[in-house]
């Protein structure tokens, strides 16, 4: 079982989140370099920042989207790592 889903998830003081509607742009504000988000992983991102813990957020979005569980949470720790790589957002204990 994955690790990174009993942990909390926190935007960095580096970036900037810019809600687009169905899609969102990260902006690190040290690179100056912007990231996009989909419309389910500006979901992610929204329920995983202010949820207890990513699985918190992880089991709402099964109940949003028809997709198999564990190719959700697959895919909701690949994206999370990729942000957590970039310096955009940070996890920890819940």
């Amino acid at each position: 079982m994955n690790e990174l889903l009993d942990q909390r998830a926190f935007a960095t003081s580096r970036v900037l989140f810019k809600d687009l509607g169905d899609e969102a742009v990260l902006l690190d504000l040290d690179t100056e370099t912007y990231f996009g988000l989909n419309a389910v992983g500006t979901r992610l991102w929204k329920l995983a920042t202010s949820a207890g813990t990513i699985r918190e957020a992880v089991l709402l979005m099964q109940q949003e989207f028809d997709v198999a569980p564990s190719e959700l949470e697959r895919d909701a720790c690949e994206l999370i790592d990729e942000l957590v790589r970039r310096g955009l957002l940070r996890t920890g204990n819940a």
